[in-house]
């Protein structure tokens, strides 16, 4: 599945954490989710691929070496457990913020607690002053052989000295002086380029999503690894070609809204849609009802489903993409599953019965 979220309500053990990111989740906060699709702040749709640094025979690049060096003569480092957020690293958090608004949120806590107030994750912070102004600082979470980072913050007026940068390679250095396996700096995206500084840190490894496995990353080796959206696009495509061939209407839809998924969900609730994008099957049902087809990279199996309006309202969701590819601005949930299977000539002939009587959900 593309997308979910679970909040840990007791202390996740270290090599529970590991277990985690091996298998492709990474932390959010003091929750653990997983998701092969990002959604940006202006309601972009993009594929993301989570990557680590595999730390066996690691050796810094020389322009990183030249980095620490130059940086621990003019900073000087600091690190411990993550506690309540005190005013020097609110105030460090309030300058980033202002010039990067989206990459920042002001309430550094959710680094830190739970909704209910607990740190279930081993969190710590790292800090960096220049004498005693703290300039920098970063957050990442410990397993018992991977280290995770999650926000590296800095004061602009220090952008010069790559401070950003900085944090990651002590944390590299820290991974490695704790003989640990991995370092994961979260995804990158294959068509939005904010990420792509994680790349230059080492030969990394991505998660390919219908095995599983971890393979090498080579940049501009023309191997690139396939873009989720895109391969989901693609098999939606061949759904929609071979249903309009035997005269069933399909139409392609983006949908921003399984970003839905990540708010709580209450017992005895729908699940929300699981997919970014779909096709809309035939005509809308009485009552908000909805046949849409979606396909699961991971699984690489089609999904046919009657869905219906959830009880939300979508605040950012545009009609159209920036390139003008229309969406299904309604958040829902599934109501019903038809059939699942890798099989199209069978979605197609499953899809043909139920729209030929298809008066009620």
């Amino acid at each position: 599945m593309a997308t979910h979220i679970i909040h840990p309500r007791q202390f996740l053990e270290p090599e529970n954490l590991d277990a985690f990111l091996e298998r492709g989740w990474r932390p959010t906060g003091q929750s653990i989710y997983t998701s092969d699709y990002l959604r940006t702040d202006d309601d972009e749709l993009h594929g993301c691929l989570q990557i680590r640094l595999p730390l066996k025979n690691f050796s810094f690049k020389k322009r990183h070496r030249k980095l620490l060096r130059k940086n621990k003569k003019r900073f000087r480092v600091q690190h411990q457990r993550a506690r309540q957020p005190d005013e020097e690293l609110l105030r460090v958090n309030r300058l980033y913020m202002a010039e990067h608004p989206d990459k920042t949120r002001e309430d550094l806590e959710y680094n830190v607690f739970s909704d209910t107030g607990q740190q279930v994750l081993d969190t710590r912070v790292l800090r960096i002053y220049e004498g005693e102004r703290l300039v920098a600082f970063s957050y990442f979470d410990v397993g018992r052989r991977v280290m995770y980072t999650k926000a590296g913050i800095y004061d602009p007026a220090y952008s010069s000295a790559s401070l950003g940068l900085y944090t990651m390679l002590l944390e590299v250095e820290m991974s490695l002086h704790l003989g640990l396996s991995h370092y994961y700096p979260g995804y990158y995206s294959p068509t939005f380029p904010a990420f792509d500084y994680k790349l230059r840190l080492g030969a990394m490894e991505y998660r390919d999503i219908p095995t599983g496995t971890w393979r090498p990353h080579s940049i501009g080796s023309g191997h690139d690894p396939a873009d989720p959206l895109v391969i989901n696009r693609q098999r939606l495509q061949e759904a929609q070609q071979a249903l309009t061939e035997v005269g069933v209407r399909a139409q392609f839809r983006e949908y921003p809204s399984f970003t839905g998924r990540f708010r709580p969900v209450q017992q005895g609730e729908n699940v929300m849609l699981d997919a970014p994008q779909l096709l809309l099957i035939g005509r809308p049902l009485p009552l908000e009802f909805y046949f849409v087809l979606t396909y699961d990279n991971e699984a690489q199996r089609y999904r046919y489903d009657v869905v219906r309006t959830a009880n939300l309202y979508d605040m950012r969701v545009q009609v159209l993409s920036k390139g003008g590819t229309p969406r299904f601005t309604t958040p829902v949930v599934v109501h019903n599953r038809i059939v699942e299977s890798d099989s199209l000539p069978l979605i197609v002939q499953k899809v043909c019965e139920r729209v030929e009587g298809s008066s009620k959900p």
